[in-house]
């Protein structure tokens, strides 16, 4: 049985309230808070409402703390990685003047290089192609039938452009290579001067980049220079490998350059060695001594000077400094072979002639007993010219009885020409001729039964047969 009185739990104030207000008010009753101060208390009433907003707004307050230490934290490594980034750009741009002003100096001195050495080789061209241009005039001037050494001059023009083309026997033309080699040489100064003046722009701006930087407050200048020294040495460690590489790869070019050299100098020396082989066979027909010839020939010249023995160094020499001398030795020869062809007799005194009596023993055709006949009687068309058949001096030239108007040549070396009953005479003593020189005109002056020139040929004061020196001097004029 009930007794006593019942109340409700529901509180009459909670029933016009929505759902999220009874959810605060769960969380958050309503407090009342006693302040005591000395004798004096006061109550403080706090609301639901009143705490939810303390709450939210501590809420708010402690997320936006967070935030915000959580960006400044942020904002704090940013900063050390752009500290650490700009540090390392400080090493890199010190790196980089350290090598700009490096390679400036490396520039400048580069130019100085390339400017003494591209001089030098320009003076070893030049003195090469004068050297080359007076050894072929002088071989030609020493002989006049310059066909005698034509391969040789031949062989040498191909060396200066292509060495391999020399060994197989392709020619060109020595004033043909001459002028190349000036036209490469202009084109080299065009392409000198343009590099010179693209490397001093180079250094005129790395010279201001330099100055415009080194003023920069934050480049130690210690750490500058001390960057320079290590970067000096990697370089020249670099530049010693690179060195010598090239200095390798120089040392096969030699190689192959003094085998291509010693290929031409041998090739050079079979066809001196097959001249002089051809012009000795062919002079032999005469009958003299061409070593004897050579050496009273080459008397004629005034030598002399101190003598200066040959080095060891010179005497124990490679095949290289072997084969030039074989080469050197052949070519004199082969110039004093030639030399001796421009001052024998070997050419026809009379163009187109007939031989009307030979040498030896024969009837007198005024006579006609058996005589002793001293030379050859050319016969040719009146007035023929009568030329000199080879280089001399004459000894003689006027009337000289039996033998008409006559002109006689010493060719040196004992040797003397005469040529007789010639109707006119258009030299003098003491004239210098060479073969060819027109010595007058063929007539029958003198013990003559028609017009011919009497030829004879003196060696030492013993009359020899000419027609040995016309066989002879067709036989070499024939192979040049």
């Amino acid at each position: 049985m009930f007794s006593g009185k019942q109340h409700s739990k529901f509180d009459p104030q909670d029933r016009g309230l929505s759902r999220l207000q009874k959810t605060l008010q769960r969380f958050f009753p309503e407090r009342q808070l006693i302040v005591r101060s000395g004798e004096r208390m006061r109550t403080l009433r706090l609301s639901t409402n009143r705490q939810a907003v303390l709450v939210t707004v501590t809420m708010v307050l402690g997320t936006w703390t967070l935030f915000s230490s959580g960006l400044a934290m942020n904002h704090s490594e940013r900063i050390n990685a752009k500290n650490t980034e700009i540090k390392d750009a400080r090493m890199g741009y010190e790196q980089l003047l350290a090598q700009v002003s490096i390679y400036k100096e490396r520039v400048a001195d580069l130019t100085q290089d390339l400017e003494a050495n591209y001089q030098h080789s320009l003076s070893l061209v030049d003195r090469e192609a004068d050297l080359l241009k007076t050894k072929a005039q002088q071989v030609a001037d020493d002989g006049k039938k310059p066909g005698i050494v034509a391969k040789l001059k031949s062989r040498a023009k191909e060396a200066l452009i292509d060495p391999a083309a020399a060994i197989t026997g392709e020619t060109a033309d020595m004033e043909l290579v001459l002028s190349k080699t000036k036209l490469d040489r202009g084109h080299a100064d065009e392409e000198r001067k343009g590099l010179l003046t693209e490397l001093a722009d180079l250094e005129d701006s790395m010279v201001n980049v330099v100055g415009h930087h080194q003023k920069t407050p934050f480049i130690a200048t210690d750490s500058l220079e001390l960057r320079q020294v290590v970067i000096e040495r990697d370089m020249a460690l670099s530049e010693r490998a690179n060195l010598s590489q090239k200095v390798s790869g120089l040392e096969n070019q030699i190689r192959e350059m003094e085998s291509n050299q010693l290929l031409l100098y041998h090739r050079f020396s079979e066809v001196a060695e097959t001249k002089i082989s051809d012009l000795e066979t062919s002079l032999s027909i005469t009958g003299l001594d061409i070593d004897l010839l050579s050496k009273r020939l080459n008397k004629k010249g005034g030598q002399g000077g101190p003598f200066i023995p040959l080095d060891k160094a010179a005497q124990e020499s490679g095949p290289l400094q072997e084969s030039l001398n074989v080469l050197n030795a052949n070519v004199d020869r082969l110039t004093d072979l030639q030399t001796l062809v421009g001052w024998l007799p070997l050419d026809t005194p009379v163009r187109g002639f007939e031989i009307n009596s030979g040498f030896g023993v024969r009837k007198d055709p005024f006579t006609g007993q058996t005589a002793q006949h001293l030379g050859l009687d050319l016969g040719a068309g009146y007035k023929s010219l009568v030329l000199s058949p080879g280089g001399g001096k004459v000894v003689h030239a006027g009337w000289d009885g039996s033998y008409g108007r006559m002109v006689e040549i010493d060719h040196g070396m004992g040797l003397i020409t005469r040529y007789g009953h010639m109707a006119r005479i258009q030299v003098n003593e003491g004239d210098k001729v060479v073969r060819g020189t027109v010595l007058g005109q063929l007539g029958c002056s003198g013990r003559c039964s028609g017009p011919h020139v009497h030829y004879e040929v003196i060696n030492n004061g013993q009359h020899v047969n000419p027609l040995k020196f016309l066989k002879a001097g067709s036989d070499v004029f024939k192979k040049q």
